[in-house]
């Protein structure tokens, strides 16, 4: 019988313990790296659409560069995501991103303890003042959402249709509406594919859109803030009529139509303009229709005169205050200043321009083209975006509510007017 001696015994020990200490080691790296991997931020997002390609292309270009990291998207239907989120960050269940509206919801939730400060982060440098101001506070000394994107309105249209009844995108207000006119006359098809039953478009898109050019964009917006001005004076007035005279040309039954069946319409050849946002390109351009599909943008009272067009800072991202990863979050929104990003987002979703500085390449000749009328127009922001909503609650769905009556003939311009400028009187105390 062999006995082990005791130099031996101890070896044996000391190697068994360095297996146990070795395992744990492995063991202990192997769960951190688990960890590492599995650490996982979540997008609070109204973008419901837009969804498939965020998921599918533009945060695989951030995962790509941040391998341990996984984002996924919570979306929330747009009319109801501001309620919605404010329960879900009260009740602490938001995720750690959050897709900031412009301007006073945004900052509503800031006050309330809801949005990070990010003022610090030096990643704000590439961003001008414009493009941030919608995320700022009211003296614009904090900031507290990364700028992502602005969108644009305009009118787009069918060019088969225009080539056969012999049209061509018009100079002027006139121009427009003689256009509207002999589309109708020809019984072939709808002049315009819009419809009022979801209120926000008849505001949004038409009002906020046609408007500017009425309002000479930014000096009529300041013009209300400063009490120089009050929304029965006749640039707003004078919008509510046009937007009463183009429910001449919409089809009959639009109070029953909404976006979806509005674009169908236009996707299906049976109306020649539609009326929208530039986050329809993406839609619009896999259609099978769309090598006929052109844009052209709100045209002014007269050729001699200025134009302006809606560019509207819509979407930013910020970080919840009660966010589990802080530190990723903060990875994710430097990564919104690169290029990379910009690039990414100005071609996987056309018609969501970057507000970076960074100078992209637009691939999409719709988006090309609304680009291109921010070097040949004035532009402005929503008019009752900044100051307006925060000081009146209300003021955003009124907008909603009575431009859509207006539409519908339930009530004239002039009570929309009316009703509007006493609600901003009773709220709103001018800057």
């Amino acid at each position: 019988m062999m006995f082990l001696s005791h130099s031996t015994h101890h070896q044996s020990r000391r190697l068994r313990m360095s297996a146990l200490w070795a395992l744990g080691l492995f063991t202990l790296l192997s769960w951190r790296c688990v960890q590492a991997q599995s650490e996982t931020l979540k997008l609070e997002t109204w973008r419901i659409d837009d969804e498939p390609r965020w998921v599918n292309q533009i945060l695989p270009a951030f995962t790509s560069s941040h391998t341990t990291v996984k984002v996924i998207t919570s979306p929330s239907v747009a009319t109801d995501y501001d309620k919605a989120l404010e329960k879900k960050l009260t009740i602490g269940k938001a995720g750690d991103l959050i897709t900031c509206r412009p301007f006073d919801q945004s900052l509503d939730l800031y006050n309330k303890g809801h949005l990070q400060d990010i003022t610090a982060m030096p990643e704000l440098r590439k961003f001008r003042s414009h493009g941030k101001v919608a995320w700022t506070t009211y003296y614009a000394d904090r900031v507290f959402c990364m700028p992502v994107a602005a969108v644009m309105t305009g009118f787009f249209y069918n060019a088969s249709i225009f080539k056969e009844l012999d049209l061509s995108p018009p100079q002027t207000e006139e121009e427009f509406f003689n256009t509207l006119e002999k589309i109708k006359v020809s019984g072939k098809y709808l002049p315009l594919a819009f419809g009022t039953q979801e209120t926000w478009q008849s505001a949004q898109v038409l009002f906020a859109g046609i408007g500017p050019n009425y309002w000479n964009g930014e000096q009529g917006r300041i013009n209300l803030l400063t009490g120089r001005a009050k929304f029965t004076d006749p640039p707003y007035v004078e919008t509510w009529r046009t937007l009463a005279k183009l429910a001449n040309y919409l089809p009959a039954n639009h109070n029953h139509i909404g976006e979806k069946e509005a674009r169908n319409l236009f996707l299906q050849g049976k109306a020649a303009i539609y009326p929208a946002g530039s986050w329809e390109i993406a839609f619009l351009s896999e259609s099978s229709n769309a090598k006929n599909i052109a844009v052209f943008a709100p045209p002014p009272k007269q050729v001699k005169h200025n134009c302006y067009v809606l560019s509207h800072l819509d979407i930013g991202i910020g970080i919840n205050t009660k966010s589990a990863h802080p530190k990723t979050a903060s990875d994710f929104l430097a990564w919104l200043s690169t290029r990379d990003f910009s690039q990414t987002l100005a071609n996987s979703l056309p018609g969501f321009f970057p507000l970076s500085n960074h100078p992209v390449e637009i691939s999409n000749p719709l988006a090309r083209e609304m680009m291109s009328w921010r070097q040949q127009c004035d532009t402005t922001i929503r008019i009752n975006s900044q100051f307006l909503n925060q000081a009146w609650p209300g003021l955003e769905q009124e907008l909603w509510r009575l431009s859509a009556q207006v539409m519908r003939n339930e009530i004239t311009p002039e009570e929309a007017a009316k009703k509007i400028a006493e609600g901003v009187e009773k709220w709103f105390k001018p800057i």
